[in-house]
């Protein structure tokens, strides 16, 4: 399975969470309460942590560990991230970051240490594979 289908089987859960929670909203809204949703947007209700097993196409099982949250630091293949939302933190997490991972920041291909305290970032790892993505704060 590559990246690419792994990213788009993950965006897919994501978009049900998100249905899923903002018809639970609705459903006990009588009127608009003014608010608009920060740099998140909608995305803040999305998982911070997940790990989801899917089929591979040789019969077995593939993990895929996704984690979502702002930019603590960065030290060699050391990646720490606060998992949560602009207002609330999940907990601290630390990954290693392998040296052939793609990461990209503000759209475009970099490296670890390219990313800065305070950026988004998401990663997606799935067995030897891992995704980096990051995004400046407003």
């Amino acid at each position: 399975m590559n990246v690419s289908r792994v990213l788009r089987t993950v965006a897919v859960g994501g978009a049900c969470a998100l249905a899923g929670s903002a018809g639970a909203g609705i459903a006990g809204t009588d009127a608009h309460q003014g608010r608009h949703h920060g740099q998140f947007g909608r995305a803040a209700r999305a998982p911070v942590h997940a790990e989801l097993v899917l089929p591979d196409r040789q019969g077995g099982f593939r993990t895929v560990t996704l984690d979502r949250g702002s930019v603590d630091s960065v030290s060699g293949d050391q990646l720490t991230i606060k998992e949560g939302t602009p207002t609330a933190t999940y907990k601290t997490i630390t990954l290693t970051i392998p040296a052939d991972a793609k990461v990209r920041r503000n759209h475009d291909s970099g490296q670890l240490s390219d990313l800065q305290q305070g950026d988004l970032v998401w990663v997606l790892q799935s067995g030897s594979k891992t995704f980096v993505k990051a995004v400046s704060p407003r």
